[in-house]
């Protein structure tokens, strides 16, 4: 099964690729469009990275600025001795200035999924959230217990693979699901694999991670949609293991009055990759 044209034609937009530094820790930005354009901000879950968005960001860069990041811990982005969604938020807010997203006429918008989507509810409810013009949280938010991914614990001597083609091949996305096409996972798994000074080829991301999350990452949510000082809207996947209907019917008790919200059929938790065009056309529709 080959890619199709839109998939090909998005990879040769480049993003243009730098860092910024975040409460003493470098940050891998990506950046699509026209400075001085509308912004929009795009944030990936845990374990992925920006490059999640490179197939995604040339639909929208001809009208917006967009920007992407990997957050501390993930990707090219450094390490942390502990991450927190407070930290997150300035990772936000810092990328969307260094990238010129409040420089466009009209406040910028955000798009987060999954982990992504749980710090951008708690930027909404920042001293920030009256910058933007609206977040859209895709496949995330207030999850029962029962539904919740569970952290699970890395261990930090992982041996690595010998050849980048070893790992891609193991390359998985959490919670397994089925839909996603064979030339979609191995663009993800080799942009999430670094060759190391031994020769070995890892993971982008801190073995240790989950180990140094507090526990804002699940358990505080539920308090922080209802202060939301910017308008909400929620995509998810009709088949979400996580955002399940008993899920989502929490987020609609919780939400401010005019949250939208959105289901995408026959799409799972990783909702982007399964059914990427009905994504698209979502997200459009909602910022417009």
């Amino acid at each position: 099964m080959t890619a199709p044209p839109w998939f090909e034609r998005n990879l040769a937009e480049q993003p243009d690729r730098g860092t910024v530094q975040v409460d003493g820790c470098a940050i891998e930005t990506l950046a699509w469009g026209v400075p001085g354009t509308r912004g929009l901000l795009l944030v990936h879950g845990n374990g992925a990275h920006a490059d999640w968005w490179v197939p995604f960001g040339p639909f929208f860069s001809a009208d917006w600025r967009v920007g992407a990041f990997s957050l501390s811990g993930m990707g090219r982005s450094g390490w942390r001795d502990h991450y927190s969604m407070s930290i997150h938020v300035n990772e936000m807010v810092a990328v969307a200035e260094i990238l010129g997203l409040f420089e466009g006429d009209e406040k910028p918008w955000v798009i987060a999924h999954s982990l992504g989507g749980i710090g951008a509810a708690y930027l909404a409810a920042s001293d920030h959230g009256e910058r933007f013009a609206g977040i859209i949280i895709v496949d995330s938010g207030v999850v029962r217990p029962q539904d919740r991914l569970p952290m699970v614990p890395r261990t930090s001597q992982h041996p690595g693979y010998a050849t980048i083609e070893d790992g891609v091949a193991r390359f998985r996305v959490r919670p397994t699901q089925p839909g996603i096409a064979p030339w979609l996972l191995e663009f993800l798994g080799e942009r999430s694999l670094y060759q190391a000074p031994d020769g070995r080829w890892y993971w982008r991301f801190d073995p240790d991670g989950n180990a140094k999350r507090n526990k804002e990452y699940v358990g505080r949510v539920g308090e922080v949609i209802p202060k939301a000082r910017c308008p909400l809207s929620f995509v998810w996947g009709e088949h979400s293991a996580v955002m399940t209907p008993q899920s989502m019917a929490i987020n609609r008790e919780v939400a401010p009055r005019g949250t939208r919200f959105v289901e995408i059929p026959d799409a799972h938790h990783q909702l982007m990759l399964d059914q990427p065009l009905a994504f698209v056309a979502a997200v459009r529709g909602l910022l417009a």
